[in-house]
């Protein structure tokens, strides 16, 4: 039903083309190779095919095959960036080893747009119609900050998504959202033996790094998700002081919450700034001060929704369908974000943002069959 021979040509070709994300990485190729070879692709296979430039070297390409109009709309996603390659040898290489292909992005996540290509080919060789419309997005900037997928979505909308992000061709049904944020707090410098003047802002920091060890071991003990598992924080960095023998007169320190489906950005970021009011009700010389930076919201999709049960039933001819969640979050929290019902499937491998990263060819070929199937049946 799909073209291995033509999916594996194309997943070498993939690999083979450098889409470091340069956000991650100085010198990073971005997306703008890869989004032309795909899109010569699309349009070879009879699709619209369109590039959409975010910003220079970062790109977006849309492919699309128009159903009869009497059917839902489905959308295939994978993004193009990779993360970086120190480390790895011959990372662009593209090797077959005993059915594994290996390189950078091979699993993460060129191995699902590979996949998606095969069933642009399946669909212009077999000359399948849908009735409704199939949209293959490939986005800029999911290893980073994401600009691809949101600006995808101003102008995009679908009765359902797939994003084909690594799942061991297991149904993924939701994933941790994350929120980061910056704490400073406010010291006074003096001369190291002037303790009567001086504030220690790294000493002050320490009481908020006390309670932010108590409240981690609380929520990651009393919140958890039978998918995603548990909620959990970490102090990914520290800064503070500006010399020896000298009080600090200011630390700062980066939060990273990651979050279940349910928690919601206002209850999340108010619990953080009860930790600091909690403090300074007990030291009149705690001055602390917090703001978020990012927020991404977790993701979840029943598993009696369309898309899941057309996914479902496409797995079901050869193997039991298993539900998973993410402890990570993906791109599908946007998609979610915005209505659209998202289910999260792709290919089996290993080495995911590692030194040696591979991609078991055969899950490839499964996964278009199983996309094929999908959206045979979805845009029905």
């Amino acid at each position: 039903m799909v073209d291995t021979d033509f999916i594996t040509t194309t997943l070498v070709d993939l690999v083979r083309i450098n889409s470091v994300n340069p956000d991650l990485e100085k010198g990073g190729a971005g997306e703008a190779e890869i989004g032309a070879y795909i899109h010569n692709i699309l349009l070879s296979q009879g699709f619209h095919s369109t590039i959409d430039t975010i910003v220079d070297g970062r790109v977006n390409v849309i492919g699309k095959h128009t159903g009869k109009g009497n059917g839902r709309s489905l959308i295939l996603n994978a993004h193009m960036d990779t993360v970086g390659v120190q480390g790895m040898v011959n990372p662009f290489g593209a090797t077959i080893t005993n059915g594994k292909l290996f390189g950078r992005g091979a699993y993460d996540m060129k191995g699902s747009i590979a996949a998606m290509l095969g069933v642009a080919k399946a669909i212009s060789d077999q000359k399948i119609e849908l009735a409704g419309d199939l949209i293959l997005t490939f986005v800029a900037d999911e290893e980073y900050d994401s600009i691809g997928t949101q600006a995808l979505l101003k102008d995009l909308s679908a009765d359902a998504c797939i994003v084909t992000e690594p799942t061991d061709l297991k149904i993924c049904l939701g994933h941790r959202g994350f929120g980061l944020y910056e704490i400073t707090a406010q010291g006074k410098a003096a001369h190291g033996g002037l303790h009567k003047e001086g504030i220690d802002a790294n000493i002050k920091m320490g009481k908020v790094l006390c309670e932010l060890d108590r409240f981690s071991h609380h929520i990651t003990a009393t919140r958890t998700h039978q998918l995603c598992g548990e909620a959990s924080l970490h102090v990914p960095l520290i800064n503070g002081g500006q010399s020896l023998f000298i009080y600090s007169n200011q630390c700062t320190i980066n939060v990273e919450r990651r979050t279940l489906p349910g928690e919601g950005e206002t209850t999340v970021f108010q619990e953080l700034k009860n930790i600091l009011s909690k403090i300074q009700k007990e030291d009149k010389y705690f001055n602390a001060t917090i703001k978020q930076l990012m927020w991404r919201n977790p993701h979840e999709i029943s598993k009696d929704s369309p898309i899941v049960n057309s996914l479902t039933n496409s797995i079901s001819h050869v193997n039991t369908a298993e539900y998973i969640g993410h402890t990570w979050w993906e791109d599908s929290g946007l998609f979610g974000e915005v209505g659209i019902p998202t289910v999260i499937i792709g290919p089996k491998g290993g080495g995911i943002h590692q030194q040696e990263e591979w991609v078991e060819l055969n899950s490839v070929f499964e996964l278009s069959r199983i996309l094929l199937k999908t959206a045979i049946n979805f845009c029905a």
